[in-house]
């Protein structure tokens, strides 16, 4: 008892207020039932549920999912980072629980330990008070409490900001005073940090070797001046984890030319990151009410108020010399500005000169990371603040004796600031029951589709694959009745006559054809051939030869009665990294033994901790009257918009233009009426669907001169990137266009007409009137009054 007693003792009593502050952002998911279904989340939710049936069916790593596009299986597991869909599983497989409760689960860890980390590591070396502010400032970016989680649903990016957190506390820690648990810690949470994402990992693992080969080069006082070989723990535990993590990322790497790739990369599309830089303005601005009549809510991709602000006081106290730990602070101050200068145009060379850098495809994606800098650089501000105010901590004598007004409100309010301002990001539009998780619902919306094999880009196709293969429906239908599918290719003149071939599927991954025929043929499959794929005929291998053009498998099988074994087995480059992995992990052991001795002995580490009850006192009763007060405000809808169809709160202009009783044009937003030639005008239009489609409609935004001429214009193959035939009924989409006008375009006005059309066969929507008569094709909005420079 007394044992148990000191262990709890140990634990920080701060991790009551940390658990305060993660309330809010948490809130959501766990106050409302299922998930969104217009969000990547929803593939996240189809993606555990195929791993969930692997591993239940025996197979404990899988890196095929043999369910998805249509059926005919792709490794989308081999190349995407698992970890997310094995802690999801966790709570999958628990009683009363689905794969939609795990992805849940996995987005509010995700955020709990975003938390936890920040808030660990800037304790550790600034104190609780800059914990608190850290953390607070961390958690509510607007990236990493509402863009990833809701507007995107993307699970694994989502959960590395915590990853990445946690391994910067561990390494930290084993920094600090190296201990077997600590070694081990390190070298695991770096390997989660691999595991999270795939490109989030190559910039956190950037980040945290650069600050462990800073702190080693940059030391922050006397006693750690001198080359002991414990300082190089840090990097030696960072490049361990990476080992530790070579399952995955190896065979990512070594087999990236075995699956199409290209549409990762575009050019002038949604994939360039040329057209997904930030300018200054929208990186620097307030965060916007949410819209829950939007289908896609409008937002901002902004560093946040708070947190740009006390990132910046940070910045400049350390400039002026004030901060404490300043060597180490100068990495993060370094590089946080590296990354915003990243997200800016200007950076645009460097984009087109680093040949990994355009896979990360959206420059504002570094938001996230962006975030944490800035949470280190508002946590070691926090600190010199308090001091500067008369705070009393460390053993430096207190300014005037005692803590003064001014100290005892300052860390409340520079708590409160971030999750103050980030009150209407915590407000996302409600979201209905998801339904039914299963295979059956998975190959509908494929069939639909919105999607193959849950991407949206043929990317991790088989490279061997030279088309698209189409939907066999007759393979297929076995998902209704609950049966296995049928991947024998049996029409007409496929298997001979009179021969019979019945499927015995021992797991998910390995088949089993009996097979009995009067004459040698060649089994066709509908199943994508892959590095790993084997084939034995009553246990001797056979080379499977590729049915073209779609990359099908194909068995040469004698006459004769046979056993045709079809298995998904390892390759070379999957064996070599699982040795690593293996190797590492004996290596982990190894130096955790070795360290068990000699850190036994060491006195624990003195941490710049305050009394809890001076910090905590003020600070837990705010933050419970904050969550109080959210609770009372959401039903009111102050922290967000409602719009109407005859009220459309977010739009500087309403509108009524009807296209043939099924898409009216609501409202419009336009950041210049009188622009000058060169000029680029960004032009929002707000649509409303009025009917169930069954086109999609394409839209087209003209800028006509006076004599008619068309000047510029900007089409799109989905109005507001949303398919018309997917448009609810109960909510607006919001389109966004940019008009780029011609240098040297004459000063004059020119007419602003959209209308929308089918692309593929030529003709346009009909504009109406009142009374339902066609008054054109086209809908002129506004007209634009040109100047020259």
């Amino acid at each position: 008892m007394a044992r148990l007693k000191k262990t709890f003792s140990r634990v920080d009593p701060g991790f009551i207020i940390l658990l305060a502050i993660c309330v809010i952002a948490v809130l959501p998911f766990i106050s409302r039932p299922g998930l969104p279904q217009e969000t990547d989340a929803e593939l996240h939710v189809f993606r555990l549920h195929e791993l969930s049936l692997l591993i239940r069916g025996g197979e404990l790593y899988p890196r095929w999912a043999p369910n998805f596009y249509h059926g005919y299986g792709y490794p989308i597991f081999n190349y995407y980072a698992p970890l997310t869909y094995y802690l999801g599983f966790l709570v999958e497989i628990m009683p009363w629980f689905d794969a939609v409760a795990g992805v849940k689960a996995v987005f509010i860890l995700g955020m709990l330990l975003a938390g936890l980390g920040m808030y660990g590591f800037v304790r550790d070396n600034w104190g609780r008070a800059a914990g608190y502010v850290a953390a607070a400032a961390y958690l509510y970016a607007p990236y990493i409490q509402y863009i990833d989680p809701h507007a995107r649903g993307v699970l694994a990016e989502s959960f590395s900001f915590g990853a990445f957190a946690m391994a910067l506390w561990a390494v930290d820690r084993l920094r600090r005073r190296p201990t077997r648990w600590r070694w081990a810690a390190a070298v695991l949470a770096t390997a989660a940090v691999i595991l999270s994402h795939n490109l989030m990992a190559l910039l956190f693992f950037a980040l945290l070797a650069g600050w462990a080969a800073w702190m080693l080069l940059f030391p922050e006082g006397p006693g750690e001046a001198h080359l002991d070989r414990r300082r190089f723990l840090p990097l030696a535990a960072l490049f361990t984890g990476l080992a530790l993590a070579a399952f995955f990322w190896l065979p990512v790497i070594a087999e990236r030319d075995a699956v199409n790739l290209n549409t990762l990369i575009g050019a002038g599309d949604n994939f360039d990151f040329r057209t997904h830089f930030l300018s200054l303005t929208e990186m620097l601005s307030f965060s916007l009410r949410l819209d829950w009549a939007a289908s896609e809510p409008a937002f901002r991709f902004n560093l946040g108020v708070a947190q740009w602000v006390l990132g910046a006081a940070g910045l400049l106290l350390l400039a002026l010399r004030r901060v404490r730990h300043p060597r180490q602070l100068r990495f993060f101050a370094l590089a946080a500005l590296a990354l915003l200068f990243l997200m800016l145009p200007v950076s645009t060379l460097i984009w087109e000169k680093l040949p990994f850098l355009p896979y990360f495809q959206f420059p504002w994606r570094l938001l996230g990371a962006a975030a944490a800098l800035l949470a280190v650089l508002a946590g070691a501000g926090t600190e010199a603040l308090l001091r500067m105010a008369g705070t009393a901590r460390l053993g430096a004598e207190r300014v005037d004796g005692r803590r003064g007004p001014l100290s005892a409100a300052l860390l409340p309010l520079l708590v409160l600031l971030p999750i103050f301002l980030g009150l209407p990001l915590s407000q996302p539009a409600p979201w209905t029951e998801f339904g039914d998780v299963s295979t059956l619902r998975m190959s509908l919306i494929e069939q639909k589709g919105r999607w193959l094999g849950t991407t949206s880009t043929s990317d991790f196709v088989p490279a061997t694959a030279a088309v698209i293969p189409r939907r066999n429906d007759q393979m297929m239908e076995a998902l209704f009745t609950g049966q296995t599918l049928d991947r024998v290719n049996r029409a007409p003149g496929m298997v001979p006559q009179g021969a019979e071939v019945t499927a015995e599927n021992l797991t998910p991954l390995d088949t089993r054809y009996h097979i009995s025929t009067p004459e040698s043929f060649l089994l066709r499959l509908f199943q994508f051939d892959f590095p790993g794929w084997r084939a034995a005929v009553d246990g001797q291998p056979v080379e499977i030869e590729l049915g073209m053009p779609e990359g099908f498998i194909v068995v040469p099988v004698p006459a004769g009665e046979h056993q045709v074994d079809i298995t998904f087995g390892s390759t070379p480059s999957r064996t070599a990294a699982a040795a690593l992995s293996w190797t590492a992990l004996l290596i982990t052991l190894l130096v955790g033994w070795k360290m068990g001795a000699a850190a036994a002995s060491e006195p624990a580490e003195a941490l710049p901790l305050e009394p809890l009850p001076g910090w905590g006192v003020p600070l837990l009763p705010l933050l419970i009257a904050l969550i109080a007060s959210l609770l009372l405000l959401t039903p009111t809808g102050l922290l967000h918009h409602q719009s109407t169809p005859g009220d459309l709160q977010v739009a500087d202009f309403m509108t009524a233009a009807d296209f043939d009783d099924q898409i009216a044009l609501i409202g419009y937003d336009i950041d210049s009426l009188a622009p000058a030639a060169g000029d680029t005008v960004s032009l929002s239009l707000y649509w409303q669907a009025q009917t169930e489609m069954e086109i999609n409609y394409q839209v087209f935004v003209h800028l006509i001169d006076v004599s008619g001429r068309l000047v510029t214009q900007s089409d799109k193959l989905n109005p507001g990137e949303f398919p018309t035939k997917r448009w609810p009924l109960d909510k607006y989409v919001r389109d966004d266009h940019q008009l780029k006008l011609p240098e040297g375009l004459p000063p004059g006005d020119y007419a602003v007409s959209v209308g929308m059309w089918v692309q593929s066969e030529g003709w346009r929507l009909p504009l109406l009137d009142d009374s339902g008569t066609q008054i054109g094709d086209n809908f002129r909005v506004l007209t634009l009054s040109v100047h020259s420079r």
